[in-house]
């Protein structure tokens, strides 16, 4: 007596109707492709759980194995959505709303042995391609979301074809290839299905120019769903910074009205830090106060476009010191560092004024003095003791921050990577001791020493340098251009900038971080590979601006070019109606009318290439005419492929009248490839014919 394991594992001959082989490999295929980078987001153990279903799936259809049973399918389902819960926890958000989607629609797999399901399964590889676009909207994407609607696209009309031949009642046995796998890789059934997303390439673009641009996003992304990206922090404490050097990934691009600005002066402020603990940096809960009076805009501002890019956070980069700015809801504080209301979770484009030279702070409060100036009580002895020797020798200011200044370029400090972590007098242990460290180090030791000396200090977190395009004629700034520097207040001058790396590695302010690094470390540190991303940068930048940054002001940039004058919504709205009128109705009438003729067979094709070469020299089939008939009359007007158009004919009765044969319908496809007739007298220029002889 067998038992339902026994059952199920049984394989069955598949019966009229039902799917076919190559219907379900193309849809497993296309969620495969729609779902990898979600997967490459997923724990590793879910990750391969679903990976691991399709495998299933793709196993049941080769050996033909039975449905799982009901109370199985429950029973795994909740184990998966068990999985989704424990992997993700109470973090709702974008990431864990993706992983749901493949988790049931791997689920969906077990039950996947009907029409409908098959069609519901590679129409939502659709939607999920879409939704990894919530997270990434880089270049690099756009082939994905070709290869995944072009593979959605195929299955479904894979699963058509089912539905076709089930209409006309033909038997799948009696048909060669049509239950196995013979018609998996047909390059024909890939052609249509690119054309179909050709014709469906006009449509997308009138979307694309005419759909009304809202100054807002249609929806927002809660804060507690962000990913939290790699970039930088809200805090600082040494090696924090140099995690940084080895991510290449674009910080932001700046595009200047004019000459870009010396590399002493491309500094992009970003967080300020006050507070000292002994070990980290962090903001003073004044920092987001808005800026009573912001700098006047004078003839050295700079003006510029900022194209940053999302990371999740509120700050927004801008070149010392901003005096304008046009993001939406934001503002300058009173550390003079750009904000904005919500975390930047999407590319953004602002335009930004900054005055370098401008007076900040030219009065300091009690309660920011008492901050610039504390320390935690009992560290760094050797520093404090070094700071009240200097106090001694100069009474200016400075003169002492000029006298720290010359220690570190005299005496033999570094700047590396491959530094020691510190340990409870961090400061001691990095002037006297390892003098060896990233800007980070050197910051927060001279930010130590100077309040130590009591000349109120800060810590200045961002980017400096970047690499300057000239074909693109923009800025490009890596998250590997991190850098930490100083600001010191002094009487008369308010905050001025200080960095002492300059002191130390002047190169790494003139040509940027990567000039003061040990070069070879890595194969993505090569010069040639960072030419190349520099290269493909180029595009994304291009991308970046005319597709990404299609907003509603270049919208109406792009219609005034065409003529038209100054829209609002609505009338851009029914412009779009209209335009989509204009193509979708003579596509309509079209298609209505080719869908009314039968398709041919592949026979007929290969044939109909032939009769097509004929027709080229003139030679035309006569409507009463067979295959034969034809060949046999117009062989004397050919001077060589005559034989060949003979067999030809022969061959195609035999498929078309007779009955089928798949060795002889495929030597029969290749002969018609093969077949290059020419005409007595009436080729000018005779080509070679490498058609062989039958």
């Amino acid at each position: 007596m067998t038992t339902a394991l026994e059952r199920w594992f049984r394989p069955r001959l598949p019966g009229p109707g039902e799917l076919t082989p190559a219907a379900v490999y193309w849809t497993l295929a296309a969620f495969l492709v729609a779902a990898f980078p979600h997967l490459m987001a997923m724990p590793p153990a879910l990750a391969a759980t679903v990976v691991a279903l399709i495998g299933w799936r793709g196993m049941a259809v080769w050996r033909g194995w039975r449905p799982v049973p009901g109370p199985v399918r429950v029973v795994l389902t909740l184990t998966l959505l068990a999985l989704v819960v424990i992997a993700f926890g109470a973090s709702w958000g974008r990431r864990l709303a993706t992983a749901l989607l493949c988790v049931m629609l791997a689920a969906k797999l077990m039950e996947m042995f009907r029409v409908r399901d098959l069609r519901m399964v590679a129409s939502v590889c659709f939607f999920l391609v879409a939704t990894q676009f919530l997270f990434n909207e880089r270049l690099v994407y756009l082939s994905y979301l070709v290869a995944g609607c072009w593979l959605a696209t195929q299955a479904l009309g894979q699963i058509q074809r089912i539905q076709v031949n089930q209409r006309r009642g033909q038997d799948r046995q009696a048909s060669p290839g049509a239950s196995g796998t013979s018609g998996l890789l047909s390059v024909q059934s890939l052609r249509q299905s690119g054309r179909l997303l050709v014709m469906a390439l006009p449509v997308a673009l009138i979307l694309f120019f005419l759909f009304p641009r809202l100054a807002q996003p249609l929806w927002g992304l809660p804060e507690e769903a962000m990913d939290g990206r790699t970039g930088l922090s809200d805090s600082m404490s040494p090696g924090s910074i140099s995690e940084l050097f080895l991510d290449h990934s674009p910080a932001f691009r700046v595009e200047f009205e004019g000459p870009p600005p010396p590399p002493q002066m491309r500094y992009w402020r970003g967080p300020v830090l006050w507070r000292f603990d002994g070990n980290t940096w962090q903001r003073a809960f004044f920092s987001d106060q808005r800026l009573s009076e912001p700098p006047l805009e004078t003839e050295a501002s700079i003006r510029y476009r900022m194209q940053l890019e999302p990371h999740e956070r509120r700050w927004l980069l801008a070149m010392d010191h901003p005096v304008s700015s046009t993001f939406p809801e934001s503002r300058i504080t009173v550390d003079h560092h750009l904000i904005s209301r919500r975390p930047v979770t999407t590319l953004s484009q602002y335009d930004v004024v900054s005055t370098p030279d401008a007076l900040i702070s030219p009065v300091l409060t009690d309660v920011q003095r008492n901050m610039a100036l504390h320390l935690p009580q009992e560290r760094n002895p050797r520093t404090r003791a070094l700071a009240e020797e200097l106090r001694q020798q100069y009474a200016d200011d400075q003169a002492l921050i000029n006298a720290v200044l010359r220690w570190f370029n005299e005496e033999p400090f570094y700047y590396s990577l491959s530094v020691t972590p510190l340990g409870r007098h961090g400061a001691d242990e990095f002037l006297f001791d390892l003098r060896t460290g990233y800007c980070e180090y050197y910051a927060s030791a001279f930010a130590i020493l100077m309040r130590s000396a009591g000349i109120p200090a800060r810590v200045v977190t961002g980017y400096q340098g970047g690499f300057w395009s000239e074909s693109g004629q923009y800025l490009l700034v890596r998250q590997s251009d991190a850098h930490a520097w100083n600001e010191v207040w002094l009487e008369g001058q308010g905050w001025v900038r200080v960095d002492p790396t300059a002191a130390v590695a002047p190169d790494r302010i003139r040509e940027g971080s990567r000039s003061v690094v040990e070069s070879g470390r890595a194969l993505r540190d090569a010069g040639w590979l960072m030419n190349l991303r520099n290269q493909y940068d180029r595009v994304q930048h291009l991308w970046n601006r005319w597709v990404l940054g299609f907003d509603a002001e270049r919208q109406q940039d792009f219609l005034q070019r065409l003529g038209l004058p100054e829209m609002t919504a609505t009338q851009i709205g029914l412009l779009m109606l209209a335009a989509l009128s204009l193509f979708l109705l003579p596509l309509t009438w079209f298609l209505f009318r080719v869908s009314g003729q039968r398709p041919l067979s592949r026979a007929e094709r290969a044939w109909k290439t032939v009769r097509r070469r004929l027709a080229r020299l003139g030679l035309h089939a006569q409507p009463s005419e067979t295959p034969r008939e034809f060949a046999g009359r117009i062989c004397r007007e050919l001077d060589s492929g005559e034989r060949q158009l003979v067999q030809l004919a022969i061959m195609f009765s035999q498929l078309h009248y007779g009955v089928p044969s798949a060795r002889l319908l495929e030597q029969f496809e290749r002969s018609a490839q093969l077949f290059r007739p020419l005409r007595r007298g009436k080729n000018r220029f005779p080509r070679l014919s490498f058609g062989r002889e039958l």
